[in-house]
């Protein structure tokens, strides 16, 4: 009889410890899943956000290029929010932007020509946490037969991207 309760015992320690180990398994695994979803929805939050300061300094720069009479090149200043000495405005940042007859920030029509205006327009690396942003050329003839439908398409390798017409200045915003 004492066989039995022993053998009894065990087995319901044995039954006890699975049960936690599933438990703490259970757990540990929707800890990681929450997690990794909350991290791609950072990584979106992150290109939303670029992709509305890319629209900022693009049209910033289209208004400069109107106001100082159309010229090749723009000085685009981007000034803190705080009022320095003497009650003026402190410079942030000062980026050239080349700009096209229509008035929008140009490069070359190529991937790298992307990147450049991405770099001249943002002013920063093309990564977010740790993720590389890929720019890409698609040309308006291929795709529309129209030359003015150029786009540039700033993604991370899989999920949200935005794009930015090259004849028109428009950014489309983040897409999945």
């Amino acid at each position: 009889m004492q066989r039995n309760q022993a053998t009894d015992e065990r087995s319901r320690s044995l039954y006890v410890n699975i049960t936690v180990v599933l438990v703490f398994v259970s757990l540990m695994l929707g800890f990681i899943v929450y997690l990794n979803d909350s991290t791609t929805n950072i990584r979106r939050m992150a290109l939303e956000n670029f992709a509305e300061q890319f629209s900022t300094s693009v049209s910033n720069s289209h208004w400069q290029w109107q106001g100082e009479g159309r010229p090749e090149i723009v000085m685009l200043i981007t000034y803190s929010n705080k009022i320095g000495e003497n009650n003026t405005l402190v410079e942030k940042d000062r980026k050239p932007i080349f700009m096209s007859r229509l008035g929008w920030p140009k490069a070359e029509p190529t991937s790298e020509g992307c990147a450049e205006i991405w770099n001249m327009v943002l002013n920063i690396p093309m990564d977010i946490d740790g993720f590389k942003i890929f720019a890409e050329y698609y040309d308006g003839l291929k795709l529309t037969n129209n030359v003015l439908d150029s786009v540039c398409r700033y993604r991370l390798s899989t999920g949200p991207y935005f794009e930015y017409k090259v004849f028109s200045g428009q950014v489309l915003k983040v897409k999945q």
